[in-house]
């Protein structure tokens, strides 16, 4: 039953068998609540009462779910002076014994005033608390306010919902539909996907969330971070192959399997909307002109464009070859925007031929397109490609050791941006020389998958392996952390932002990271930390004068955001 939620919100902390409390004569009754109760938007189950139409919770489980955001806090007990000491700031230490009370619905507890002490970094704090089967209960909202965190509570739905401290230059928001967590991760991919989330600046203050999840969903927001409106847009074929912004439309691509190798089935539609996401047009692309077995496989694609030109660098299985092998390369698909029309031979052995194709970008360095992949096999490399379609400049950025075709490669490519003079690419990298062998599964001889934020900077002058240079922006191999795949911003021509989130060795992430770069790789100044901001999935885009990206995280999505001044 519906339970009356007053202003005061009660948390209870446990302290089990810590000694003699002294406790006043009066005693009230205590119910199980009913309430649901939820953590950063995601649901938990807690041990909870209600005590004269007040709900209490227990604080130790308060403790833990907060543990690792901004409102974290540790809990001990002073025996000496009969206080119950909470340090915020410091992760929880769980107890050596955890309290497994079973408390019935069906029935009353009896709770009583305590006089137990409540310390907040060592400063007493005047706070009612009650005891339940010799459990201290503390109130929440004054808590709420010393450590400190929010509370909210939704009357028709009953449900209590508790919010941790955001950081300054981060929002917490509303959404039109259920989050799907997007964010980064100490796990390093042999192969990429295609990512499903993307912010877009649509030039006016504003951002959207683009996500593909069973539909693509846009939701978008105003200068305040506020939601102002949402739009769903049914998949037009099963796979969702990408995203793109571009200057006058918005393209979004589609695609489906064809197993059975049928020259005729469309494998891929790309479709353009106008910046409302009204449907406009679109291009269709069969199995017998691309030789596609399965679209966007084990790869992520990128679009981009200039005047008139479309080029969507993606990934396929191709159609079974003379060895009975479906073998994996990149997909170029460069369409004439005028006419919707596929202007380029999409047969078995582009030009730019890149087999395995782990990973694809693509920029345009004026009317010429300019590609990066991340091949396992032909070439097995960090590789480059500049051309107009029909003959490209190859240049190998990144060499990978091991044998030919083995897809664990210990690199992995994080962006692709050109400055007015370079090409960089931001990725990371194993010490190489840990491996005694690459196979398609494991890195034999490596104990630990950790690696370090590089840079391949190739001038623009010199389209020549020997003239790259590679630059260490922070070294994590032997350490007792690991860095996640870096993101890459471009700020102006000669100004950037790498950065990276901190991961311990269980995989609990840490700080974020990032530093400046100018146009030749070199660092403008340190490496900055930022406590308790998350990178995710979506690639941070530059939104006035701040470098801003979203993370849904636990069931709630929050913008963070980098003021550039």
């Amino acid at each position: 039953m519906k339970r009356i939620f007053s202003v005061l919100l009660i948390v209870l902390l446990v302290i089990p068998a810590l000694g003699t409390t002294t406790f006043a004569s009066s005693t009230v009754k205590a119910k199980v609540t009913e309430s649901s109760t939820y953590f950063d938007g995601e649901q938990r189950d807690l041990n909870g009462f209600n005590i004269s139409n007040n709900n209490y919770f227990r604080l130790r489980d308060v403790a833990e779910y907060f543990s690792g955001t901004a409102s974290q806090f540790d809990i001990t007990w002073n025996k000496a002076n009969n206080a119950i000491e909470i340090i915020t700031g410091q992760a929880y230490t769980p107890e050596k014994k955890a309290s497994s009370n079973y408390y019935s619905r069906n029935r009353n507890y009896s709770a009583t005033l305590s006089t137990s002490k409540v310390l907040v970094n060592g400063q007493l704090q005047s706070i009612t608390a009650y005891n339940i089967d010799e459990n201290n209960y503390v109130q929440l909202r004054d808590l709420a306010v010393k450590i400190p965190f929010d509370i909210e509570y939704d009357v028709q739905s009953d449900r209590i919902s508790l919010f941790s401290k955001v950081p300054d230059h981060a929002y917490r928001v509303k959404t039109a539909v259920k989050t799907e967590s997007n964010a980064v991760s100490s796990y390093f991919p042999r192969w990429k996907s295609t990512a499903t989330s993307y912010l877009v600046n649509n030039n006016d203050g504003t951002v959207s969330v683009l996500e593909a999840n069973k539909e693509v969903t846009i939701e978008s927001y105003n200068e305040k971070f506020e939601l102002t409106g949402n739009k769903s847009i049914p998949f037009e074929l099963p796979i969702f192959g990408g995203f793109y912004s571009g200057e006058k439309y918005n393209y979004i691509a589609f695609g489906q399997e064809n197993r059975e190798e049928n020259d005729s089935k469309e494998v891929i539609r790309i479709v353009r909307y106008d910046k409302s996401f009204n449907r406009v047009d679109s291009v269709s692309i069969k199995g017998g002109e691309s030789y596609t077995v399965s679209p966007f496989d084990s790869g992520s694609g990128s679009m981009a464009e200039a005047g008139d030109t479309l080029v969507f660098h993606t990934s396929r299985t191709r159609y079974t070859t003379e060895d009975k092998l479906n073998h994996q390369s990149q997909l170029t698909i460069i369409v004439n925007t005028q006419t919707m029309t596929v202007t380029n031979d999409l047969g078995r052995f582009q030009k730019n031929h890149v087999s395995h194709s782990f990973d694809q970008y693509v920029l345009f360095d004026g009317a010429t397109h300019v590609l990066v992949d991340h091949g396992d096999a032909y070439p097995r490399s960090i590789v480059l490609n500049k051309g107009n379609g029909t003959s490209y400049n190859e240049v190998d950025l990144f060499n990978i050791p091991g044998k030919i075709g083995a897809n664990t490669t210990g690199v992995s490519i994080g962006g692709f941006e050109m400055s007015s003079a370079n090409y960089i690419v931001a990725m990371n990298t194993i010490d190489h020389s840990l491996v005694k062998e690459y196979t398609s599964y494991e890195m034999v001889g490596l104990e630990k998958d950790q690696r370090d934020i590089v840079l391949s900077v190739l001038p623009k002058a010199n389209l020549s392996s020997t003239a790259v240079n590679h630059i260490t922006l922070a070294k994590y191999v032997g350490t007792n952390q690991i860095a996640s795949i870096p993101k890459l911003v471009k700020i102006t021509d000669d100004k950037m932002m790498v950065l990276w989130q901190e991961f311990d060795k269980e995989n609990h992430p840490g700080d974020l990271k990032y530093v400046l770069i100018d146009g030749a790789g070199a660092t403008t100044g340190g490496i900055q930390t930022i406590k308790n901001f998350v990178l995710s999935e979506s690639s941070p885009i530059v939104s006035g004068d701040k470098i801003v990206w979203y993370t849904n995280n636990k069931g709630s999505r929050l913008f963070y955001s980098i003021p550039l001044n």
